[in-house]
């Protein structure tokens, strides 16, 4: 890394580095794989990150949209049973037509989300070597410093994609942090406390969809396996000095069954309602739950992938911490009988999530890559 871009991602982010940089016992290959590590090094400047006119922001971060549904998860619990059902009902609808909800009364710590989100902020905070130590040449797990540089779309964000067993995540944090053994082990105890209620939590609002659409409530989530694609994904958008020409990640929608974000509170989360992008305010005590590729396919179109997007701002960098759950990534999916009616026909085909997931990387995260997964894409 040039030593004036690492005095710049410092100073924008406002956190501290680590007390000592320490020299990895094995030297890692720096050569840039990703849009922000190329510009941190001084390869990239921000007007190459500049989107059309037609793909550039049109609604800034600190503009929000308060109409988005909200589900009280406690209520589906523990209270009466009009309250459940009328939860149920309002979070199947969302999952329909928005695609997005928020979720209060989740039972998940919010001292222990900002726990793991200080820890990511240690993570991104340290020298570019240490980070490509654990860098994700497959786009998969590990380190993304942004987009591939070959890659068209240019993404102003780093990533870290984790994947949820002890073996990965000891690995992991073993190989970023070999000499910060007390660190090592509040990082990975703090990732493994929020994984556990987060994966919970993801079953849990399948399941009362699942039930919602008429089917034996564990026809999805009995295909977890050890071969199942939870991931834990932290992400860092740094300031841009051109925030109305850049995209921290431009639209998109997500491979697994559902994701589950908590964001800062700078603001940024944008998705595409009715052909309208519209900003999702961030809060504390709330998460964003979003329905995935995988979950529109197999209830065969009846729940909503909405497309989101990331946008940046020239203040404030913008971190958020996210939990994917997915089933098998290897199994063949197809959609359940009980959804395919007169009325509505199948409408996708047989596949595998880790099918769909190459298509989307092969196609450098299309808009709408569900649509290759119906039986006439073309409709």
């Amino acid at each position: 890394m040039a030593a004036g871009a690492a005095v710049t991602q410092s100073e924008d982010s406002g956190h501290d580095k680590p007390n000592a940089q320490i020299q990895l016992e094995k030297p890692v290959d720096t050569s840039p794989l990703y849009t922000m590590q190329a510009f941190f090094d001084g390869k990239m400047k921000v007007e190459d990150f500049a989107r059309s006119e037609q793909e550039r922001p049109s609604v800034p971060h600190y503009v929000f949209d308060d109409t988005l549904p909200v589900i009280d998860i406690a209520a589906i619990k523990e209270r009466s049973s009009e309250e459940r059902e009328a939860n149920v009902a309002k979070m199947l609808m969302a999952a329909r037509s928005w695609g997005f909800f928020r979720i209060i009364n989740h039972d998940v710590p919010v001292e222990l989300v900002k726990q793991v989100e200080a820890n990511g902020k240690q993570f991104f905070a340290l020298p570019m070597e240490r980070k490509l130590s654990v860098r994700a040449p497959d786009f998969v797990f590990g380190y993304t410093g942004g987009s591939p540089i070959k890659w068209k779309s240019k993404w102003w964000l780093e990533g870290l994609m984790i994947k949820v067993t002890d073996e990965a995540l000891d690995d992991m944090v073993n190989q970023v942090y070999p000499h910060e053994k007390e660190f090592a082990a509040q990082f990975k105890k703090d990732l493994k406390s929020f994984f556990g209620p987060m994966h919970e939590l993801s079953r849990f609002i399948v399941e009362e969809l699942t039930e919602g659409l008429g089917l034996e409530r564990d026809t999805y989530t009995r295909l977890e396996t050890p071969n199942s694609n939870c991931t834990g994904r932290m992400n860092h958008y740094p300031v841009c000095s051109d925030p109305d020409s850049v995209l921290g990640i431009p639209g998109h929608a997500d491979t697994q069954m559902l994701a589950i974000l908590y964001q800062d509170d700078v603001g940024g989360l944008q998705v595409l309602k009715d052909g309208e992008w519209v900003g999702i305010r961030p809060d504390d005590n709330s998460f964003i739950v979003n329905i995935g590729d995988t979950f529109q396919a197999i209830t065969n179109g009846i729940l909503h992938s909405a497309s989101h997007r990331a946008v940046v701002n020239s203040k404030k960098d913008r971190y958020s911490t996210v939990y994917f759950y997915g089933i098998d990534n290897s199994i063949t999916l197809t959609v359940p009988p009980g959804l395919i009616t007169e009325d509505r026909p199948l409408k996708y085909r047989p596949f595998t999530i880790m099918e769909h997931r190459k298509y989307i990387v092969d196609n450098e995260v299309p808009l709408d890559a569900v649509r290759h997964l119906q039986i006439n894409p073309e409709a």
